[in-house]
């Protein structure tokens, strides 16, 4: 889809901002920076910040700006470089089906715009909006302190070079009273003369709309019928066609204008006049200056003065608190005096208790020697205490080993007890069968008798085996056996 781009062009003062703003309202696109509102324009100007200031860089090529009394078109083939201009263009609006440009200067510099344009294939179409010229020249006497001719000179040319410049495209004059006071119709004159479909989103955004167009935003009203006849003639001329500014059939009569605007020109158009006007220009920009610089100074000695004032009050406070400060002073050093006289004091006691402090500390370092022999001694204890609890655990384990070892002769011992016992009883049965068998031992009595002897001998013997190993039962049984 083609791109299309709008066109506003108007002289300052005659409701481009306020047009620029209800096409915004419309959702069409009017760039990233737009330059801010201020006292002058609270609304806002819906001014492409980045392309007012090609545009102001473009004039001031050519020798000339806004406000220049001595315009001619062919001024413009001073300009021959737009790189600059068609790439903030693409980077500005690339990505926008429809976008608006809105700048008084447009109105100039229409011609290098229709070139950049066209080749970039973009399609132009133009809103030309104007407003009374003596409305115009009061808002410019009070915003730029311009003489009323100047004015109304600047707003013929404007509207004249407009109109010229835009024959080819589509396009449609607006008159700020009636965009104000007629919105609706404004914007269905808009779409119809520009096919662009507008109605639909004015109906969606009436409210906003309506609250933007409040009838503050204009502050000089005068009804553009109801001009006096001292009006300037070719003033007056232009306004006679303004019922028929949409009307393609009065050209000519706009070229006749033109044509005997510049023509007036060509006779106040020399060099001496124009390096005059020149010098009164920039004597007129150095004075605004000035004034500007004035004024600043004059909110800066305000400042100085309501610092200066603070500052005085400040200083008495100061004043006080420091005679507050004066007394407290007194009463500290009175304070001092007295806690002179304790610090005297305080560095006797410290004499005395820096040489009681020096004995302590000889007293210290003997028990430090000490205490360094008792740790040494402490340390000799440890090793020696070790090795006794190394002794101690070592004849533990000995002791349990003989624990245990006593305790299995414990029971070896419980059951040779009860073989003595057994055998007892068996000696005793045997002395039986010895005295049945008197008879038969005759024979072996001395043989008997010295084994009882024997008996007798290892009873004894047995008392102490008792207490010995059990292997020494085990021989004293064997003897007992040879014995029998």
């Amino acid at each position: 889809m083609k791109q299309t781009c709008i066109l506003i062009l108007g002289m300052h003062r005659s409701g481009t901002s306020a047009l620029a703003g209800v096409l915004s309202l419309l959702d069409i696109y009017l760039g990233s920076k737009l330059m801010p509102a201020n006292e002058s324009n609270e609304k806002g100007y819906f001014e492409n910040n980045i392309l007012y200031n090609i545009n102001e860089k473009l004039l001031a090529k050519i020798g000339s700006s806004w406000d220049d009394v001595f315009f001619r078109e062919d001024k413009l083939l001073g300009i021959t470089e737009v790189k600059e201009l068609k790439e903030q263009i693409e980077k500005e609006f690339q990505y926008s089906d429809i976008f608006a440009i809105k700048d008084p200067r447009l109105a100039f510099l229409f011609p290098v715009y229709q070139k950049v344009l066209d080749e970039m294939g973009i399609d132009i179409k133009v809103i030309i909006p104007y407003r009374n010229p003596i409305e115009v020249a009061n808002s410019l006497s009070k915003r730029n302190e311009f003489p009323h001719e100047k004015a109304m000179i600047l707003w013929s040319y404007h509207v004249l070079l407009a109109e010229k410049f835009s024959r080819d495209y589509k396009r449609v004059f607006i008159e700020f009273n009636e965009l104000i006071n007629n919105t609706k119709n404004s914007i269905r004159t808009i779409s119809k003369e520009l096919d662009i479909p507008l109605t639909s989103k004015y109906k969606k955004n009436k409210k906003l709309i309506n609250e933007f167009l409040e009838p503050s935003l204009k502050h000089h009203n005068l009804s553009i019928d109801n001009l006096s006849s001292n009006l300037p003639k070719i003033v007056k001329e232009i306004l006679d066609l303004k019922d028929d500014f949409n009307d393609k059939t009065i050209f000519n009569k706009f070229d006749y204008l033109r044509e005997e605007l510049f023509d007036y020109q060509k006779l106040f158009y020399s060099e001496d006049i124009v390096q005059t006007f020149l010098e009164l220009e920039q004597n007129r920009k150095i004075l605004t200056e000035k004034e500007q610089t004035i004024v600043q100074k004059d909110k800066a000695l305000t400042q100085t003065k309501e610092s200066l004032t603070q500052t005085q009050e400040n200083a008495e406070k100061i004043k006080q608190a420091l005679e507050q400060n004066r007394k407290i002073l007194t009463e500290k050093e009175q304070a001092i005096v007295q806690k002179d006289k304790e610090l005297t004091q305080t560095k006797e006691s410290l004499t005395q208790t820096q040489h009681n402090a020096e004995k302590i500390k000889q007293a210290l370092e003997q028990n430090r020697k000490t205490l360094t022999e008792k740790e040494q001694t402490i340390v000799q204890k440890d090793k020696a205490l070790t090795q006794t609890k190394e002794s101690l655990t070592q004849t533990q384990h000995n002791a349990e080993k003989i624990k245990q070892a006593l305790e299995q002769n414990r029971k070896t011992l419980t059951e040779k007890g009860q073989t003595i016992v057994q055998k007892n009883k068996e000696l005793a049965q045997t002395q039986q069968n010895l005295e049945k068998n008197t008879q038969v031992l005759k024979n072996t009595e001395l043989a008997l008798a010295e084994a009882l002897k024997q008996i007798e001998e290892l009873k004894d013997e047995i008392v102490v085996i008792y207490t010995e190993r059990g292997c020494e039962i085990t021989r004293f049984l064997k003897k007992i056996k040879k014995a029998f």
